[in-house]
């Protein structure tokens, strides 16, 4: 019995042991955990001290009222691109468009330098701290008008560099004119011009440029009327009474979208022009029919003509959309002449023929020479309905010409 107690004696000591042994190791484990954490978080508010002295020793010496190498020789370079997120509003008759984009600036600034560990890259500045650093005073010569987005904050984003380079990037959002030249409309291309000046620092201050690529789009932008294809940038140093000042231009190319004129003005149109056709198939004794259809396709052609030149600007040349207008209100009003013409050679006839057995009476002899005269009159009537046959198919023919001149001419 003593035996086996000593055993159990034993054994539980030796598991007792092996359990403390146990709850020792993790708790070395668990506190070696707990260092790190507060090792971390040492690390994390010794960088915020870092930034934080940096940005006070800069500002301490900064004075944002100059640009950076003020009264040097050289010029500060400021590199400019847009990465555009949208562009809408584009307005044939007010001559405009609008585009929403992310407007990017980099310089360098020799003031802003500081040094820093190899693990602090750049330093982000809050938007307050912004207003203290200079930034270049760019502006957009041809807007008409524009906005920085602030919601929630404004969306305004810095990055200092140790070496000085500041990077910075805000939301801009504007209309901007674009004066069009609507001959070709609806199958034009438009080039919309963007220009960007320094408003208050001459070239030898202030050196604007592009980045490469100068503007890029966001993918998926879509636009109902104009498809964007490929920009094309350009420097536009301009020469004022006050001195020579840096410009940078892009041309944002626009080609239209003819789909929605080809459903409202083109088919609707060409469809009436081709129903004026159907008077050539009456008999020209249907009068009141022949009439109506003319009226009623002259009047259709001339409203559709009017919808056409309210889509754009009153322009004092003649557009693509006028010609076809023109044309299709020409082949309207000829069928309605044609039906006039066919009319009266069948009247001037019966009129003739009217006057002969008036002038007949009972003589007999009169009456026997009415024969050859009667079957010239039917010869008359005869070629009357010939014209109408001829007009079926010079009609159709002509328009069928005119309409492949027309698109070869302006869609290539």
């Amino acid at each position: 019995m003593k035996q086996n107690y000593s055993i159990m004696l034993l054994t539980t000591l030796t598991i007792a042991i092996c359990i403390h042994q146990n709850i020792a190791t993790f708790d070395r484990t668990v506190c070696q955990s707990f260092n790190r954490t507060k090792d971390n978080t040492r690390v994390e508010g010794e960088d915020e001290m870092i930034r934080e002295s940096i940005i006070k020793n800069i500002l301490s010496r900064y004075d944002k009222r100059y640009p950076p190498r003020y009264n040097s020789e050289i010029p500060t370079e400021v590199k400019v691109q847009m990465y555009v997120v949208g562009v809408f509003g584009i307005d044939e008759s007010e001559m405009k468009f609008s585009m929403s984009m992310y407007l990017r600036q980099n310089w360098i600034d020799p003031r802003l330098k500081f040094s820093a560990p190899p693990e602090i890259s750049k330093i982000e500045l809050d938007h307050s701290i912004q207003e203290c650093i200079w930034v270049p005073d760019l502006s957009f010569m041809t807007d008409m008008d524009t906005k920085i987005h602030d919601v929630t904050v404004p969306n305004k984003m810095m990055f200092l560099h140790p070496n000085g380079f500041v990077s910075y990037s805000l939301r801009v959002t504007g209309t901007f004119t674009c004066f069009m030249q609507l001959q070709t409309f609806p199958f034009d291309e438009q080039s919309c011009v963007l220009e960007m000046e320094s408003y208050g620092f001459s070239a030898s201050t202030v050196s604007l440029r592009w980045m490469e690529p100068a503007m890029t789009l966001k993918d998926g932008i879509v636009n109902s009327q104009f498809t964007i294809k490929a920009s094309e940038s350009y420097t536009c140093d301009k020469e004022y009474p006050s001195g020579n000042y840096t410009c940078i231009g892009v041309n944002v190319n626009l080609t239209r979208q003819y789909g929605f004129y080809l459903i409202q003005v083109y088919a609707p149109s060409a469809l009436i022009v081709v129903l004026s056709w159907v008077s050539f198939w009456l008999n020209t004794d249907a009068i009141p029919a022949r009439v109506s259809l003319g009226i009623l396709t002259v009047l259709s052609v001339s409203t559709n003509g009017h919808f056409s030149v309210g889509l754009t600007q009153r322009v004092s040349y003649v557009r693509a959309i006028d010609v076809w207008n023109v044309v299709c209100l020409l082949f309207v009003f000829g069928a309605m002449i044609e039906y006039a013409y066919v009319a009266m050679i069948e009247r001037v006839e019966e009129r003739r023929t009217v006057e002969r057995i008036g002038i007949i009476g009972n003589n007999h002899k009169i009456f026997n020479e009415q024969v050859p005269n009667a079957k010239e009159d039917t010869k008359k009537k005869n070629s009357a309905r010939s014209i109408d046959k001829l007009s079926r198919a010079v009609f159709p023919l002509v328009f069928v010409i005119f309409n492949v001149i027309y698109w070869l001419y302006y869609m290539t």
